[in-house]
């Protein structure tokens, strides 16, 4: 008997059901999370030790920028001038405000990147790399391939929503692995603020930075259609981790229990981490905007392991929020 479209679905909908309870009783028990994948990686060897849906495409959102700060340090001098076109000042939030027919150093641009996450400085690097956003990307997916991010397609210099972009958390952990061998971008992505052509203002949304000292480095991101994403470094008495995180409905509240387990799995665990990042508040203005977005959910890990597991359904929220990347 031939079996319609619709009884296939139906079918492939029951082998996972069905599956599930074997998955689950071989996946790490205690790690209640809302991302969608996620990898903990040791920073010294590159081996993950722990992952889940390493693999799965999704959009990275700002870690991207990342990947920008990176290609652009590959062409470009920190001191180089960078004239900022009329595209690049317009470029959607978050950013930094800069005009079109203002000049910059390329090192400034870099602050401006990876502490506020700044899409305009984001188009302006990629536009002096390569003359237009769209080669910039183009020539930045071929050049990550050959660092071994096998997975990754980008369209765009920052992170903001566009068909046919996406990576992995898989290989978001290599790509900052790679990009912390950067003494430049690792300075960068260290710093809590830092101030550009006077008294113009950045502050690193990396929460981490304000609240732990075993922060070493870090870049976060959100759009309604990636969610919460983040990559970041952690050390402690000569042990070091890398942590990936995409499709996070709540990133702090995921990533603390995932910093405490990959310093577990290193053989020097650390004491429960407080929920200090959420009750941040900065007296000094800064430039950009933050969003944070609550949820729910608990996907579980497999130890040790780069294979996927079936990914959650997302909850559908009447909450509107805006494309702001961070």
């Amino acid at each position: 008997m031939r079996l319609s479209f619709k009884q296939h679905l139906w079918a492939a909908a029951l082998a996972l059901l069905l599956l599930a309870p074997v998955l689950a009783a071989r996946a790490e028990e205690g790690m209640n999370l809302t991302a969608r994948s996620f990898v903990i990686m040791d920073a010294d060897t590159g081996a993950i030790l722990l992952a889940y849906n390493p693999q799965l495409f999704l959009p990275p959102a700002s870690t991207l920028k990342v990947m920008t700060a990176m290609y652009v340090c590959e062409h470009l001098k920190l001191d180089d001038k960078v004239r900022v076109s009329a595209n690049a000042a317009a470029a959607p939030p978050s950013k930094i405000g800069i005009k079109a027919g203002e000049v910059y150093t390329v090192e400034e641009l870099l602050y401006a990147l990876l502490l506020n996450s700044a899409n305009d400085a984001a188009r302006a690097l990629a536009e002096r790399v390569s003359g237009s956003e769209e080669t910039f990307a183009k020539d930045l997916t071929r050049w990550v391939r050959t660092l071994g991010a096998y997975r990754t397609t980008l369209a765009t210099a920052n992170g903001l929503p566009a068909e046919n972009q996406y990576s992995t958390a898989q290989d978001l952990a290599l790509i900052f692995r790679k990009a912390m061998q950067y003494p430049e971008l690792a300075k960068i992505m260290g710093t809590k603020y830092h101030h550009i052509q006077g008294e113009r203002e950045l502050r690193n949304h990396n929460r981490f930075l304000f609240t732990t000292p075993l922060a070493v480095a870090g870049k976060t991101g959100f759009t309604r259609a990636s969610r919460h994403t983040y990559v970041g470094l952690f050390r402690k008495d000569g042990h070091a981790v890398i942590i990936s995180l995409m499709g996070s409905q709540q990133k702090w509240a995921d990533l603390r229990p995932l910093i405490a387990k990959g310093f577990e799995l290193e053989g020097s665990p650390i004491a429960k981490l407080p929920p200090q990042e959420e009750k941040l508040r900065f007296a000094k203005k800064h430039l950009g905007k933050q969003v944070v977005a609550g949820g729910n959910g608990s996907p579980k890990v497999r130890k040790g392991s780069v294979a996927s597991l079936p990914a959650k359904k997302k909850s559908k929220s009447k909450k509107k929020s805006k494309n702001h990347e961070q």
